[in-house]
């Protein structure tokens, strides 16, 4: 069955998903043969033409079928609690349904884990010469000391996929890691930085919401109920005093914050400051660009 709209046919059936979003895709659609036709569905995910990403979510799949071996205690009761136990959440209106983590969050957080913890990559050199395929020891040797740093994991993930939850479970890890491996080397203190004034406003609602309601850490499954007591994390906005914090800290800022503002030359730039924003060509950042 097919619709007419302004031209276009469209095919409802073609807009249907394959697969629940927690599930791990196991099909995808390709074009088809024929102009007219429906598109084909393919057995299996979709490839990446990234090669370090295919090669990856290879692994890591190895990995969580291998009951996450290697991994710490801790690592494995937070990783069953999120993604192996039932869930329920409140919506704004107070009722209450199934809730259950993208299997894109799952695989963000899982990849992180699996190359911090388990197999200790800690730099790119490193993950360019164990996923990078054909050549890889090659490719590795092209990574500048400068590139290399800083310990940096990039995830790709669509608009509305939920990258917040991702930064979420990954410092509800760090945090209880670090509080209950002796041997870890994960933190407790967090700085959260946002590319834009609108994305900041969205992380602020998500991690301290200014009406006083619940932030992602009580909203969300994150933290075991038998761990809430340990659970002590400080969220503290752009331009709030603080004090000592006696558990965890969350430091939420803009991007703009880490530019120097001192070598504006003119007054007009001043004047336009607040209503423009930062003239980000003419500025150099105070900090590592790879930070």
């Amino acid at each position: 069955m097919s619709n007419h709209q302004n031209g276009f046919v469209i095919n409802p059936a073609a807009l249907e998903p394959l697969f629940l979003p927690w599930e791990e895709p196991d099909s995808h659609r390709v074009k088809a043969d024929k102009p007219g036709d429906s598109a084909k569905i393919i057995k299996g995910r979709r490839p990446t033409p990234i090669t370090i990403a295919q090669n990856l979510r290879s692994a890591v799949r190895d990995w969580r079928e291998g009951f996450y071996a290697g991994a710490s205690d801790t690592t494995r009761y937070l990783l069953d609690h999120w993604f192996k136990r039932s869930h329920r959440k409140k919506s704004d209106n107070g009722e209450e349904s199934p809730f259950n983590y993208y299997f894109c969050q799952r695989e963000a957080i899982e990849t992180l884990i699996y190359l911090k913890e388990v197999r200790h990559l800690n730099c790119l050199s490193q993950i360019v010469a164990e996923f990078s395929g054909t050549n890889a020891e090659l490719m590795a040797l092209g990574i500048t000391e400068e590139e290399d740093l800083w310990s940096r994991y990039a995830f790709k993930m669509a608009t509305g996929s939920g990258k917040t939850k991702v930064m979420s479970l990954a410092m509800v890890w760090s945090y209880f890691h670090s509080l209950r491996e002796s041997d870890s080397e994960m933190a407790r203190h967090f700085v959260a930085i946002a590319p834009n004034l609108t994305v900041y406003e969205r992380l602020r609602e998500d991690f301290k919401p200014v009406d006083g309601g619940p932030d992602i850490f009580d909203s969300d499954p994150l933290i075991p109920a038998e761990w809430r007591g340990d659970w002590n994390l400080s969220v503290i906005l752009q331009d709030a005093a603080s004090g000592v914090a006696t558990g965890g800290t969350l430091y939420l800022t803009n991007i703009h914050r880490l530019y120097d503002t001192s070598k504006r030359k003119t007054k007009k730039d001043g004047e336009t400051y607040e209503w423009v924003g930062l003239p980000f060509l003419n500025r150099k950042p105070l900090i590592p660009a790879q930070l």
